[in-house]
């Protein structure tokens, strides 16, 4: 490889690296700190792994007729989408995971773009199915310039865990409003940071410690959800 070569490499993991710490910021500190930490590792083209986990089987569709999920509004473009995919945590337990949503086009498009801001409504919603075929629900809205926010559930009233989609970072206590170079999930439990992702490749992700095992597989099963699906959270 050439010195020019090494070069443009340096420069573009120097880059990656730094738009990583700028993300990495928002994500509890005590979950960095102490939480189980997975990075992406290689694999077939197609599929994320992460640690002993493996994304697998993934298929996405899309539409641009649909059933709305979104509120009733002034008609705008939407794209509906469908995606299915399997994680499998060891030999003999896969997930399924089926999830379908909507992406309208933003109120004031030529606002949006004077502003250089993603502003297109989201909601999506998961069904996700575990090795003991008990089905867990996950739906989430919000828009591509504020964040999204929803709930994973099965059956009881209150939800397991609380999703939120960070898209932003407020610097200099508060004044300063900037886009994340790569978008953030995080989950809560009982108001603690229970897991997180970096919605982007090269993915990592942390689970909380003391995480049983079938909630650390659901946890994942969400946030990979988030990052396969295109919506526009990621730009891989």
């Amino acid at each position: 490889m050439s010195a020019r070569h090494h070069l443009l490499l340096a420069l573009a993991l120097g880059g990656c690296a730094l738009e990583q710490k700028m993300s990495l910021e928002v994500i509890d500190a005590p979950l960095r700190a102490r939480g189980v930490e997975l990075r992406a590792a290689d694999g077939p083209r197609g599929e994320v792994h992460l640690g002993p986990y493996t994304a697998r089987a993934v298929h996405v569709e899309r539409h641009d007729r649909g059933e709305s999920m979104l509120p009733a509004a002034l008609p705008r473009p939407s794209q509906f989408v469908r995606l299915t995919f399997e994680l499998t945590a060891s030999a003999d337990r896969t997930w399924r995971i089926d999830c379908r949503a909507e992406r309208r086009q933003a109120r004031n498009t030529e606002l949006a773009s004077e502003t250089d801001e993603r502003r297109d409504d989201v909601a999506l919603a998961c069904e996700a199915i575990d090795p003991q075929s008990h089905p867990w629900s996950f739906t989430a809205s919000g828009d591509l310039g504020r964040g999204l926010y929803g709930e994973v559930k099965s059956g009881a009233p209150r939800p397991l865990f609380e999703v939120e989609v960070i898209l932003r970072r407020k610097f200099i206590r508060g004044v300063v409003d900037r886009e994340l170079p790569i978008a953030v999930a995080q989950l809560r439990r009982e108001r603690a940071a229970a897991a997180a992702m970096l919605l982007d490749a090269p993915e990592r992700a942390w689970l909380a410690p003391k995480l049983p095992d079938d909630q650390r597989e659901l946890a994942l099963a969400v946030m990979l959800a988030l990052r396969l699906l295109p919506l526009g959270l990621a730009d891989g």
